[in-house]
């Protein structure tokens, strides 16, 4: 299979920001004087969902939840963030960057804008991506983001790389072929490519999209 560009996941993918989620989130519930807490465990096992989903599921007891606390939980998340970042999984920092030597690459994820311009910002692979998009952008699901990509971009033979069955899903729906970081935060079925580490998926596709000799 001859590819022509690779999209990717961000979180369980590219980096685990987790810790610094978990601090803004309990710091909003203290100020707030709420007794419920969230975990490190519990922010990754929402990783891909939108932010009023993954309030939803970790702290169903504050249904309904008001929309003031909605925002002060984003508020202290943005905080944390910009305050201490995510942490590159190994490999990464390099492998962005030879990897965009060799195919055009892109950033679909279901984060906040602010969220994703974070990202940008703090791992110096800004410059590594064509395209990118964000569900607090768009508004759109991930299949919807990588559609668009696609036909912007007129890819034919693109790879989406996740860590999780809802980004499995969402490459199927749109068409395209799925690679599971299996090394991330998620499990899924039969993929049909998995890597263990983010070195690994890097020699796969460098190798991929090197010439064949005749």
């Amino acid at each position: 299979m001859t590819y022509d560009g690779l999209i990717f996941d961000l979180d369980g993918t590219l980096w685990d920001a987790a810790a610094a989620s978990t601090r803004g989130w309990n710091a909003s519930l203290a100020e707030l004087g709420l007794s419920s807490r969230v975990s490190i465990a519990g922010i990754r096992s929402v990783s891909g969902t939108p932010f009023e989903r993954c309030v939803e599921i970790l702290l169903p007891e504050l249904r309904p939840l008001p929309a003031a606390t909605l925002r002060a939980l984003e508020a202290h998340e943005r905080m944390a963030l910009e305050s201490s970042g995510g942490t590159l999984f190994p490999d990464v920092a390099a492998g962005v960057r030879e990897l965009a030597g060799v195919y055009p690459l892109f950033l679909v994820s279901n984060c906040s804008d602010w969220y994703l311009e974070v990202f940008l910002r703090t791992s110096g692979l800004r410059d590594c991506l064509t395209g990118w998009d964000c569900h607090g952008s768009s508004g759109s699901p991930k299949s919807g983001m990588l559609l668009a990509l696609v036909e912007t971009h007129r890819l034919k033979h693109a790879v989406y790389v996740g860590d999780t069955r809802g980004d499995k899903e969402s490459a199927e729906a749109a068409g395209m072929e799925f690679a599971f970081a299996r090394y991330g935060f998620g499990e899924t079925d039969a993929p049909s490519l998995a890597f263990d580490s983010f070195g690994e998926l890097v020699d796969f596709f460098v190798q991929a999209g090197r010439p064949r000799e005749r």
